[in-house]
């Protein structure tokens, strides 16, 4: 899950103004941290539909809109153009498509995908749409140089009308293979597929207790495994409601089972979509012009129902209403917006109750606008289910040490850390590398004696075993010495004509960015955002300007860029 696009057709050509629309955003998490590039070569667009898949050194080896498959060199994938070759509406459907890598065989990927079929359409009603079916290609990342190619497409996994997207899936308990689960459309029918060294199989079907509506909403697991949930967003407060459904399962990792059917009746709200918190306690909502928080681990989940967030009335342009949710490396929500726009909303703190958990609206800027989409990430983290019967292949969790951090924008030399570790670290060890006590705190705040570069290291530890990562920190130093915040600062095109688009990936006490002509005299200034800043530079002569970007009154990176007709 360490690379994601989103957004449009990439290099176009746009009538003027409208520059922002086009494109396609990347966003990738190194040490752990949002950074976001623009890509202007992709010919893809993502519309609700997005699944994407990276190794385990974070290179990004292949993607699909749920209609054409794409590698690492923007270009579609040997093989995998028009899946099933049909029309692309299976791109509008959340969840419609889904990379998995296959057990066994590092050089192998798994692609799930569905197909549609319309069932009514009148002038006097509107049109339905079903899922027609899951299909499997299989992709060796050996073929075209390392690029990949497809094997064998359009493999049958399950044949039936299907739910409307809503394909996902989790680890089995023997830490290797993978379950997928999908449904049958308005019926109380599961089925379940398993994926294991030999391929996709159909793993048999399950009926439950509550049958329920198809809408468009979002599946997903609980990062430990023990739940599935899903939310049908079904009704718009239409004179004869249905009411939206959110379903609640415990979920059996050995056998791909289903048990203890919670089903909650929402009557207001909308299509929507939902996440988990990392500690697998906390669902969040999301449904428009509201969110929700609900306690997974409470006596009565229905009634632990908490208000997070109301619409704020930001439009970019139109209304920024809150969509689908996914989580990402950094162990923080993402949420994309009802209309096509170029923000993404933001979860910091998950893991915290109510309003605690810090719901951002319109906190991350991109650099194209973005149609709707999320990508469809199972949780790749999760280990063996140690104990359980199933547990038959000898792995264990070896627990992997993995952390980020954020400076306090006021005090440079207060820092937080972020614990990202997997695999079911017990217990934590933090070394600040300033000689003060460690730290066994998960997630601590430390304040370092002053300004230096210090060699933090966090050790993790459970009954299999112990793993540190350490990272340089570079504290309080002049902002223009520090290669880490530099690397998080870009202006480009260079040279340019229209606009300038500063990409800021770090976070900084109110950054403003100042362009400056040949003499010095200042010819524009914006206050900046997390993400990406298009600045409009309309009508500014061609020649040499000079850019800097301050924090606190400092100057953090400065540079020069040349302005053509």
């Amino acid at each position: 899950d360490y690379t994601t696009l989103l957004g449009f057709y990439g290099g176009i050509a746009t009538p003027p103004g409208q520059e922002d629309k086009y494109g396609i955003s990347v966003l990738t998490f190194p040490e752990g941290s949002l950074h976001i590039v623009e890509n202007t070569e992709l010919s893809m667009y993502f519309d609700k539909c997005n699944s994407s898949l990276s190794d385990s050194s974070g290179n990004l080896l292949l993607y699909t809109n749920g209609v054409d498959i794409g590698n690492a060199a923007w270009d579609t994938l040997q093989g995998g153009w028009d899946l099933k070759n049909v029309e692309p509406l299976r791109s509008i459907w959340p969840q419609f498509a889904l990379c998995l890598p296959k057990p066994g065989d590092a050089s192998r990927v798994m692609v799930f995908y569905g197909d549609y079929e319309i069932f009514q359409h009148t002038f006097s009603s509107p049109i339905w749409y079903t899922s027609l079916n899951l299909y499997a290609a299989e992709v060796d990342m050996n073929l075209d140089n390392g690029l990949g190619g497809v094997v064998t497409r359009d493999i049958p996994v399950i044949e039936d009308t299907l739910g409307i997207g809503k394909f996902t899936a989790c680890k089995h308990a023997n830490g290797r293979d993978w379950w997928v689960l999908a449904h049958e459309q308005y019926s109380d029918r599961f089925y379940r597929v398993l994926l294991d060294p030999s391929g996709a199989h159909y793993a048999g079907e399950q009926k439950i207790a509550i049958p329920f509506e198809d809408g468009v909403g979002q599946a997903c697991f609980t990062p430990d495994g023990s739940k599935y949930i899903m939310y049908d967003g079904i009704d718009f407060d239409t004179a004869t409601p249905i009411g939206n459904l959110l379903n609640i399962f415990d979920f059996d990792r050995c056998s791909g089972m289903l048990s203890n059917q919670i089903q909650i009746i929402i009557e207001q709200g909308a299509f929507g979509g939902m996440a988990i918190s990392p500690n697998s306690r906390y669902l969040y909502l999301s449904q428009s012009d509201r969110a929700y928080q609900y306690d997974l681990w409470a006596d009565d989940i229905e009634a632990s129902k908490t208000l997070i967030m109301v619409y704020d009335g930001y439009r970019a342009p139109l209304p920024t209403y809150s969509f689908f949710l996914q989580r990402m490396p950094d162990d923080k929500l993402y949420g994309c917006t009802v209309n096509q726009s170029n923000v993404l909303h933001v979860i910091h703190y998950p893991d915290e109750p109510g309003m605690a958990c810090q719901f951002q609206q319109h906190g991350i800027h991109l650099p194209a606008r973005n149609s709707n989409s999320v990508p469809n990430f199972p949780y790749f983290r999760l280990g063996p289910l140690d104990g359980s019967p199933c547990d038959t292949l000898g792995l264990d969790n070896h627990p992997r040490a993995w952390y980020r951090y954020e400076q306090d924008t006021l005090d440079p030399l207060l820092v937080e850390f972020r614990d990202l570790s997997y695999y079911e670290p017990a217990t934590w060890r933090w070394d600040f590398g300033d000689g003060s006590p460690v730290s066994a705190q998960r997630h601590p705040w430390h304040t370092f004696p002053g300004p230096d570069v210090y060699d933090v290291c966090l050790t993790v530890s459970n009954a299999n075993g112990t793993d540190t990562h350490c990272k340089k920190l570079y504290l309080g130093v002049s902002a223009q010495d520090n290669p880490v915040l530099q690397s998080q600062i870009t202006v480009s095109p260079n040279p340019f004509a229209d606009r300038l688009s500063v990409a800021l990936n770090a976070s900084l006490r109110s950054p403003v960015f100042r362009l400056s002509d040949g003499a010095g005299r200042l010819v524009l200034e914006e206050r900046l955002v997390m993400g990406i800043n298009e600045l409009e530079t309309v009508g500014l002569p061609a020649g040499l300007y000079f850019w800097r970007v301050e924090s606190g009154g400092e100057v953090v990176k400065a540079g020069k860029v040349v302005a053509v007709e």
